[in-house]
């Protein structure tokens, strides 16, 4: 079984503003990196073998700054969804039914089903090298480790986004069985 502790990204411009950046590449704001300050010290005795982020510059630079005496790791599996055409878009010119972004990709980006295959062939590889880890990514790829290592449909997943209940906190824990993946 693989234990899998998940940390946000610090915030950014484009989170602030509203802009779902998803392959725009923003750094992050000075708020986004007091939030990756405050989270080093929240994460300064979790124990785990390695940190492995996305390869977006937000969430590398929490993971440099949050987890700074760890082995960390980039892999583009991590990525938040592709929101192909509409990267970096105002939030706003988001279709309000989620639920089509399952299985209908985004105009040139991808799908909900598209992330969980991502995260899936991750966690496949993690599982026969670690135990525990970390991951520092974004709302998708968080999305896919609830329905994958949780069960829970793409419906449910979207439904209870922390993002959208204002239930936020410092971190999640996932354990992911080799049944599920």
């Amino acid at each position: 079984m693989l234990e899998i502790r998940y940390f946000v990204h610090g915030s950014t411009p484009d989170n602030e503003a509203g802009v779902r950046a998803s392959w725009a590449d923003p750094s992050l704001s000075d708020k986004g990196l007091a939030q990756a300050r405050r989270l080093a010290d929240r994460v300064a005795s979790i124990d785990v073998e390695a940190v492995f982020s996305s390869d977006l510059v937000r969430a590398r630079q929490t993971a440099s700054i949050a987890f700074a005496k760890y082995p960390r790791f980039e892999d583009s599996r991590l990525r938040e969804m592709n929101y192909g055409n509409l990267n970096g878009c105002p939030g706003e010119m988001f279709v309000r039914d989620e639920a089509r972004s399952i299985d209908v990709p985004f105009e040139q980006g991808e799908c909900c089903l598209d992330v969980e295959a991502r995260v899936r062939a991750f966690l496949l590889e993690m599982t026969s090298r670690y135990e525990r880890i970390a991951i520092v990514s974004h709302r998708f790829p968080q999305l896919a480790l609830e329905v994958v290592c949780k069960g829970l449909s793409w419906e449910a997943a979207l439904a209870g986004d922390w993002r959208s209940t204002g239930q936020w906190q410092p971190g999640w824990d996932y354990h992911c069985t080799d049944d599920a993946l």
